[in-house]
């Protein structure tokens, strides 16, 4: 979009929508969520780290579907409705992936735009995803259970036998240590891509920024890129059967993928693994606890496949994936125009009312659960196998042995627009008895 040409603001809402935003929704203050002259910031990664986000969200999907957000220039539209956000998800006919698809790339162009499979559009993505999803499909990523059930049970020993056990430190670790496994690269890595992937994703959160967000993700950027580019060359002189390998060595479209495709892909495959499984292990957690009433008690005779789900549904890991508009479109009489970004906010689809009975209700029971966790059409996570099987182990080796757990102490969220996060969460447990 160009710089110079700004979309005209949206009509003016309803006055119910003046009112339910200045005074306030479920007893959000004023100043914290503005007025709507003003403008609710969705890009302001605060709001979510305040958790502020699903209740400015209702208020959207019931009065301003399709918002305006001014700020950063080139600003963005918002779309918060279930039906909006499969739509923009899906139709690549429409929308575009290749002009970036995180905030904070807005108004940069994407260096990896049909290198990457994520910011890579049809008919081109389809060829750099076979081959990347071919070794993530659920019966490749089934022969893997064995070690990765082993992976959550040495994540949760320490759990037995402490009084208070930070579930959100413990977890974080899981979904990239089993892709470091997949991957075989050395254990001892794994601290180190996981504080540069988290940075990169939440650039602005005290734990993991070394500076500005700007200087934090160029960092980022380079010390997962320059890693990536050691273990390609290392691994070119000594292939294995491990992903990497396969990356290097399959055929995509008719030849094999460059140096630069395998490591930009390698990195995507790291930043999806980094929030999803460990996001949606914790929140649950949460929603589990507060639901209780501060005591969360998991239900034994909840089904394992129907809470994985919810699980994924309740956390929504990546909240918002941003697309441009191809052409001129017309949604709930707001014109977008061509160019344009477009944010489809996940998370407050996956509890759109209209889609969802007692959409803000935790139910490990749900049935049926269309969430949009894992994005929509061609754009599908290629690692949604390995993450609905951890998931499934988590909750077989962990979840199942707790009789009861509460927080310790009030969870510390994630500084980011993009993913929905948990830093901090110590809970005290009690088992039951085997």
């Amino acid at each position: 979009m160009n710089p110079a040409r700004r979309p005209p603001p949206p009509p003016p809402p309803p006055p119910c929508v003046d009112h339910e935003l200045s005074c306030g929704v479920d007893g959000v203050s004023r100043n914290q969520l503005h007025d709507q002259r003003k403008g609710v910031d969705l890009y302001d990664p605060q709001l979510y780290a305040r958790g502020e986000a699903h209740r400015v969200w209702r208020a959207l999907r019931d009065h301003t579907p399709v918002h305006w957000n001014a700020e950063p220039g080139p600003g963005f539209w918002a779309v918060t409705r279930y039906r909006d956000v499969r739509w923009v998800l899906r139709d690549h006919e429409a929308f575009t992936s290749e002009l970036g698809i995180v905030l904070w790339s807005l108004g940069v162009p994407d260096p990896a735009a049909g290198k990457m499979v994520a910011v890579t559009d049809p008919p081109r993505h389809q060829r750099l995803r076979e081959p990347l999803g071919r070794p993530l499909t659920r019966h490749a990523v089934g022969d893997h259970a064995g070690w990765l059930r082993a992976l959550v049970r040495e994540t949760i020993a320490p759990a037995w036998d402490c009084d208070v056990w930070d579930v959100a430190a413990a977890f974080a670790r899981l979904p990239v240590a089993s892709v470091v496994r997949l991957m075989d690269f050395p254990r001892e890595d794994l601290e180190v891509l996981l504080q540069w992937t988290y940075a990169a994703v939440a650039p602005l959160d005290p734990h993991y920024r070394t500076g500005s967000m700007e200087s934090t993700l160029l960092r980022a950027h380079h010390e997962i890129m320059n890693y990536f580019r050691r273990r390609v060359r290392e691994r070119r002189a000594a292939l294995g059967t491990d992903l990497l390998s396969h990356l290097l060595t399959v055929d995509a479209g008719g030849r094999p993928m460059t140096d630069e495709e395998v490591i930009v892909n390698c990195y995507n495959v790291f930043l999806g693994a980094a929030v999803t499984t460990s996001q949606a292990i914790v929140s649950t957690l949460i929603a589990v606890a507060e639901q209780g009433g501060g005591e969360g008690r998991w239900p034994v005779d909840a089904p394992t496949s129907t809470a994985v789900e919810e699980a994924l549904r309740w956390s929504s890991p990546t909240m918002n994936f941003l697309r441009h508009a191809k052409h001129d479109l017309e949604l709930h009489g707001v014109t977008i125009r061509a160019g344009d970004a477009v944010l489809a906010s996940i998370a407050s689809a996956n509890r759109d009312e209209r889609v969802f009975d007692r959409a803000d209700v935790f139910d490990p029971a749900r049935t049926p659960n269309p969430h949009l966790a894992f994005g929509g059409g061609a754009h599908y996570c290629v690692g949604q196998s390995l993450a609905r099987l951890t998931l499934q182990l988590v909750f077989e080796e962990f979840f199942t042995r707790l009789e009861c757990f509460e927080l310790a102490e009030p969870p510390v969220r994630l500084v980011s627009n993009l993913a929905a996060g948990v830093v901090s969460a110590p809970m005290r447990l009690k088992l039951r008895p085997r």
